[in-house]
């Protein structure tokens, strides 16, 4: 199995590429796992890992779609996104999977004084999810 990892200089996306074999590319892999948040980047990604064939595609969303959010906040929206993108594709047949985190600990959320997950669970979850014997279409995990 050979990874396609985005976001692999810190965070979740770094402690899976010390995981997983990568490959540089979405041409190369047969798993991607779409972890960079970068405004809709996310979306377009998804979108282009389906068009190539890939076999097995992670997402990796966030539960902040679901929470109350008393501003605006456009990274629920991009993350919101994702969770539709992720719907639409799997109810076509693709086998895409979305993780739904709550925090996790990193580096992204040092200043958020909120109860978090260890990182080593969040990677726990992608590979559970790859480890599935069906289709997972979405996960949410949260403290």
């Amino acid at each position: 199995m050979k990874a396609y990892i985005t976001g692999t200089r810190r965070g979740l996306g770094y402690e899976l590429s010390k995981v997983f074999e990568t490959c540089d590319s979405l041409e190369e892999c047969n798993v991607f796992i779409n972890c960079k948040h970068d405004g809709v980047e996310q979306v377009r990604q998804l979108y282009q890992a389906v068009d190539l064939g890939v076999n097995k595609i992670i997402n990796i969303g966030s539960n902040s779609p679901d929470c109350f959010h008393p501003e605006p906040k456009p990274y629920a929206v991009m993350k919101a996104a994702l969770d539709h993108a992720n719907d639409q594709l799997f109810q076509l047949g693709h086998d895409t999977t979305i993780i739904r985190y709550g925090y996790f600990d990193s580096e992204r959320t040092a200043h958020i004084d909120a109860p978090k997950m260890e990182i080593d669970y969040a990677v726990y979850m992608v590979k559970w999810v790859l480890h599935q014997p069906y289709r997972v279409k979405e996960v949410t995990v949260c403290v």
